[in-house]
């Protein structure tokens, strides 16, 4: 055991076996920025009752025809496709229609305007 000044360092305190600097060390970090990222991109986008047309996003295994029925099935009109085939841009008057798509089976329902405002060049 090393004593330096009145003050006992523990054999184990320094392992020369662990290694430092590791890859490995800031993969936490960087989940957590990755989670952290796609977290607020979602919630700025999310779209509220006021929203002129909305980002339909369905369930991954939905072709086009089901995820417009979807917005069929809650009173809504499509207004584009959204490149892939569970998206489809829609909109409608009714206040309740983001409430409806979700209990309609919708994933989630993204503010389209403001989808196009990040992605546009």
């Amino acid at each position: 055991m090393g004593q330096s000044r009145g003050h006992s360092i523990p054999d184990n305190a320094i392992d020369p076996s662990v290694e430092r600097g590791s890859w490995r060390d800031i993969v936490p970090a960087g989940l957590l920025l990755i989670v952290s990222v796609v977290a607020i991109f979602v919630g700025s986008m999310t779209a509220d009752a006021g929203a002129e047309e909305v980002a339909v996003v369905a369930p991954l295994w939905l072709n086009a025809s089901e995820t417009a029925e979807i917005v069929a099935r809650s009173g809504g009109s499509i207004v584009a496709s959204g490149g892939l085939t569970n998206v489809i841009i829609a909109q409608s008057d009714n206040p309740d229609f983001i409430s409806a798509l979700y209990r309609s089976g919708a994933w989630l329902v993204l503010d389209a305007v403001k989808l196009r405002g990040c992605f546009s060049v």
